[in-house]
């Protein structure tokens, strides 16, 4: 019996590396491709930003805190929606899978700079905000009712900071006595009060939401697989 069990525990242990090769095979791909271009010096998209441009380490430090918040938001978001989806919460589901989505698109245009990136097509920073408004707006009214059942008040503390950013970056150099490094200052710092409010919320809620589940689960035995892997079968 403990040699059946060993084999067991062995094959488990193994069975994760399956998909792991997989994304492997994608990373190294990736980074063949990187390798292999012609177009822009791989150094360029192999090493560090401020290597390659020769200044401080500390260089864009609020920025980068900025892109982990929002990382931490997203990934959050998506953890919790998964274990809503097993743990039979379709609507809690669908609303932190949808908010983790928005706040990927949100990730990634402050990580690339999408909304200034878009300019030589055409796109006004204007118009990819008023987007990115639209996107939140349909997000909130879609899942009101699940919205509802959560902390709010952090969503309402993100959008106002966020809006306030939004706001000094469109205007104000317009407003008097607002010079160039205090409009800096200002947009930045509400940028980064409001990504903070953002990951709070994705936390607390998908943290709220895992914990009520687990709650819920009968006690589980010493052979038996949390939430979400095969169940293990019992060995005489």
């Amino acid at each position: 019996m403990a040699d059946r069990r060993l084999q067991r525990s062995i094959r488990r242990r193994l069975r994760p590396l399956f998909p792991l090769a997989g994304l492997w095979l994608v990373g190294l791909t990736f980074i063949a491709g990187v390798v292999l271009q012609r177009r822009v010096p791989y150094e360029q998209l192999l090493l560090d930003p401020n290597s390659v441009n020769g200044a401080a380490a500390y260089t864009g430090l609020v920025s980068n805190l900025g892109i982990l918040g929002w990382t931490t938001a997203t990934v959050t978001g998506f953890f919790g929606a998964w274990v809503a989806a097993v743990g039979g919460r379709p609507g809690a589901a669908g609303m932190l899978w949808r908010g983790a989505l928005l706040s990927t698109l949100l990730l990634l245009d402050d990580l690339f700079q999408l909304h200034i990136a878009v300019g030589p097509f055409g796109i006004s920073k204007p118009v990819v905000y008023l987007a990115y408004m639209a996107a939140v707006l349909a997000w909130l009214v879609t899942q009101r009712h699940e919205i509802a059942r959560t902390r709010v008040e952090l969503l309402v503390a993100a959008g106002g900071a966020l809006g306030l950013s939004v706001m000094v970056d469109q205007l104000g150099l317009a407003i008097p006595g607002l010079g160039e490094q205090t409009v800096l200052v200002l947009e930045d710092a509400a940028k980064f009060l409001g990504v903070l409010a953002w990951a709070e919320y994705f936390v607390l809620t998908s943290g709220g939401i895992v914990t009520s589940i687990v709650r819920r689960q009968p006690e589980a035995g010493p052979d038996e697989a949390p939430i979400g892997t095969e169940a293990a079968t019992t060995v005489p």
